[in-house]
């Protein structure tokens, strides 16, 4: 390189001199002059063009590219933030919404695997009655804790990990022969579990009753209840008589607008008009057990000791009129009958607690081999009444016909809860009926 070439501030490559342009923004717009800049002659550049010289650049100026940069990258972050948030959102969205079917129709198959249950429960004692011949007339529907309907109570969530527990069960006892595997299989494909539990409906006192105006064994029903003696020394502390309570219920939910001279008012509407706001007493079937606070007297306490004894289902409609709905003794509480019979506590408290041994540890069933009602209470209770008016013994019977069921569908986080109750009937072929239970509700939460 020669010491003009030097002295000039050019840079021999490849035949060709080497200039830096100018910028504006990161743009180039000119090459920079000598004259004028003098770093261009400290690096040895010179302007091609005087004309294309330009004023130096401005000290504010030079990190504007920086700055635009920085903030165009900023916003493409939080773009693709947004972007990335909105798609997860809507995944977990879709996702909560798919395991909502699902397990809705879960609660649902578990619901109908119970009611299946109980229709097979019923083929099968009327199967057995039949195979009786002659023996059958003495026979009687039975039912007790020891049902196949109330064993499901002690089931484990049932789907896809069960099914590999149940498979591995079969093959260890060798029950593969007379086990369809197939349904196993099916079992298998079950993205979540099931669980359900069944409640006996006929153990309780039916209070809806009262709306047919046939309350005279209710009312007998209730006031033993309430006169027990601690719940009687209870109500006693709220300044209110077993009567009282009893009477009250029926004039709430009772046909008749005038007021039982036993509830302690003049009027059924008295003590509900002093409420803010203004109430009346329904007159109509509770649709629930909650409705039962509404009741002047029934306050939280109450509601917790003597609900658990007491049910709506069924209600039947004023045309199929029925006194009540008898109780079975075999699944009732130990609480309810020794309050119904008040015998049972005196002499014959050890008798009667034998009896309640062997009915909850042997599944004891009483009743079916013919014998009267009467005299079964009289063995097991103790009963010292006889038959006639006011017979207990027609309060009570050794068979359920209305089940509560309470399915719960889960799949991953998601839980759907189903309550049902239902009614089994035996079909009655004149009518054409097919199907042995009734639906009498359902609430899916």
């Amino acid at each position: 390189v020669t010491s003009r070439t030097k002295a000039a501030g050019q840079i021999p490559a490849l035949g060709r001199t080497m200039r830096r342009p100018q910028t504006w923004w990161g743009f180039p717009i000119a090459t920079r002059d000598t004259r004028t800049d003098p770093s261009a002659r400290t690096t040895g550049e010179v302007c091609s063009a005087p004309e294309a010289s330009s004023k130096p650049l401005q000290s504010g100026q030079r990190g504007v590219s920086l700055i635009i940069a920085i903030m165009i990258v900023s916003v493409m972050m939080l773009f693709t933030t947004d972007l990335i948030i909105n798609s997860q959102v809507n995944v977990r969205l879709a996702t909560t919404n798919r395991d909502n079917i699902k397990a809705e129709y879960m609660a649902k198959a578990a619901m109908n695997f119970v009611a299946l249950f109980i229709s097979a429960d019923l083929a099968f004692k009327l199967t057995k009655i039949q195979m009786l011949g002659p023996n059958a007339k003495d026979a009687q529907l039975v039912d007790s804790f020891q049902d196949a309907v109330f064993m499901l109570n002690t089931f484990p969530p049932i789907g896809g990990e069960t099914a590999e527990m149940l498979s591995s069960f079969q093959e260890a006892l060798g029950l593969s022969a007379v086990m369809d595997s197939g349904v196993l299989d099916q079992l298998k494909v079950f993205d979540g579990t099931f669980s359900f539990k069944v409640e006996d409906e006929s153990r309780k006192i039916d209070i809806n009753f009262f709306h047919q105006g046939r309350g005279t064994e209710l009312l007998m029903m209730l006031e033993g209840l309430f006169s027990c003696p601690a719940e009687r020394a209870f109500l006693e502390q709220k300044k209110i008589t077993a009567k009282e309570l009893a009477y009250r219920i029926k004039d709430y939910i009772d046909l008749k607008t005038d007021a039982d001279e036993n509830s302690g008012f003049n009027d059924e509407d008295e003590p509900y008009a002093r409420r803010e706001p203004k109430q009346r007493a329904k007159n109509a079937p509770l649709d629930s057990l909650d409705e039962l606070r509404q009741i002047e007297g029934w306050d939280e306490d109450l509601h917790a000791i003597f609900s658990p004894y007491l049910t709506i289902w069924p209600f039947q409609p004023d045309q199929d009129k029925r006194s009540f709905m008898p109780i079975n003794v075999n699944t009732s509480s130990r609480g309810l009958l020794q309050c119904l019979f008040p015998e049972s506590r005196g002499d014959c408290q050890e008798k009667v607690a034998l009896f309640f041994k062997k009915r909850e540890a042997e599944q004891l069933a009483v009743g079916g081999d013919g014998k009267k009602m009467v005299d079964v209470l009289r063995e097991t209770l103790c009963y010292s009444g006889s038959e006639g008016t006011n017979d207990r013994a027609s309060w009570f019977t050794q068979m359920s016909n209305v089940f509560k069921i309470e399915t719960i569908g889960t799949v991953g986080d998601t839980s759907k809860r189903l309550t049902a109750v239902i009614e089994r009937t035996v079909p009655d072929l004149q009518k054409k009926e097919k199907g042995s239970n009734k639906l009498l509700f359902w609430k899916m939460n």
